[in-house]
């Protein structure tokens, strides 16, 4: 090994000369010399005594007492061995060296016999910190989840480094029940993972305590991002678990979360507004949810609703056209609808077109739809194609899908 001592007086003064030359601080010099000292194996001087060292060298400077003669490779050994274990290569060290200390004739010869020399004692091994981002993020995109969580737990290092990166998750479905379970799935086919949290009847502050760390790291991940999250509740033992105790777990994380396709279970316009508020404004794309509710004007002043432009929703009844104008595609399920309410609704659409200027579609599915008596309600008129008819005196066209009668899809030309 290197026969060193980084806390003689030549070498220290030697080292400190070459960091201020570097215009580094003296915390950046006192780092430098503890890492030299590690490899070097040797105990590190004290605060105190590289402050006093540190300051004198900087007097040294300032009163340009440094004699101007050669210097002697031995006084630079310690410069050369730091430049090794800081990667540099040999012309970068020789150059900075030549710059430090330019009242002196630097022999490259000598410098690149200790360069090599020192290079081989202290080979610095790769780690993953050194890999460049690009590559990570590829190691990292090919694993499952599972994989990406023992990833994780392989070195505290490893971790500091891939948690800089977008996990490999691409979808989380909350399933209420008498404890709230996350099952988190990836890119990978087959590939996902479930958490458990505490029972949900707990305080919350409870349940925080008590979540798996490997979910609260996902959920606190600036970088996650979901192509979908959807929350499903289930009976449990008569009780129905309460849509807003994922709200308030979501809201421990302090952030809202990258998704572009939500699909929730809500019971009021409360819990769907405040389930909206856990995903970040201007990403989501797609709504989905239950409508056995009225909606406000409340919702029209939550952007995750404003900027979304796709809506599918079950419920009891079809919404006020007000509060959907954004929308460019709007798909109801099984929403029980009367003929005359059916046509109110195609009739009022139709009259909402020219200020619905993103308008695509919209679909709507009923178990009792009666396409014949659709079609005379609204004197729908024939085109070349047999599944599709035009609604007289707009440019819209109603399309019945051919192998399910209970669907019709309005669009305009």
């Amino acid at each position: 090994m290197t026969d060193l001592d980084p806390n003689s007086p030549a070498n220290l003064r030697a080292l400190i000369l070459y960091d201020i030359a570097q215009r580094k601080t003296m915390r950046e010099s006192i780092e430098n010399h503890r890492v030299l000292c590690e490899h070097l194996v040797k105990k590190a001087i004290s605060y105190d005594e590289y402050e006093l060292c540190f300051n004198r060298c900087l007097n040294e400077i300032y009163h340009s007492t440094i004699e101007k003669r050669d210097l002697p490779i031995a006084d630079i050994q310690v410069c050369i061995l730091s430049d090794v274990i800081d990667r540099k290569t040999a012309e970068k060290s020789i150059d900075d060296l030549c710059k430090a200390f330019k009242n002196h004739k630097i022999n490259k010869e000598d410098h690149d016999y200790w360069y090599k020399r020192f290079h081989r004692e202290h080979v610095i091994q790769v780690t993953f910190s050194d890999f460049p981002e690009d590559v990570l993020a590829e190691i990292v995109g090919r694993c499952d989840m599972k994989s990406y969580l023992n990833l994780r737990n392989v070195s505290f290092g490893l971790r500091a480094v891939i948690d800089q990166l977008a996990p490999p998750c691409t979808d989380i479905e909350v399933r209420c029940r008498a404890r709230l379970e996350f099952g988190v799935y990836g890119a990978l086919p087959a590939d996902s993972i479930c958490f458990k949290t505490p029972d949900s009847c707990l305080p919350i502050e409870e349940i925080e305590k008590r979540m798996p760390r490997s979910l609260t790291f996902l959920l606190r991940n600036p970088k996650l991002q979901l192509e979908s999250f959807g929350v499903v509740k289930f009976a449990f033992q008569g009780f129905l678990s309460d849509t807003e105790t994922v709200i308030r777990v979501m809201n421990i994380f302090n952030r809202t979360i990258h998704v572009k396709h939500c699909s929730i279970d809500v019971d009021s316009e409360k819990e769907l507004i405040g389930m909206l508020q856990c995903f970040k404004p201007g990403t989501l794309e797609k709504i989905e949810f239950n409508h056995d509710f009225p909606l406000s004007n409340q919702i029209d002043e939550i952007d995750q609703w404003i900027q979304a432009k796709h809506l599918v929703f079950t419920g009891d009844e079809f919404p006020s056209i007000d509060h959907l104008y954004h929308f460019s595609t709007i798909e109801t399920r099984y929403v029980p609808m009367h003929l005359e309410d059916l046509v109110k609704v195609i009739l009022v659409i139709s009259d909402s077109i020219p200020i619905w200027t993103n308008f695509e579609h919209i679909k709507i599915e009923d178990e009792d739809t009666d396409t014949e008596e659709v079609k005379r309600a609204l004197n729908l008129q024939p085109t070349a194609s047999p599944e599709v008819y035009s609604i007289p005196n707009t440019n819209l066209f109603i399309q019945f899908e051919r192998w399910n009668s209970t669907m019709l899809k309005i669009y305009k030309s």
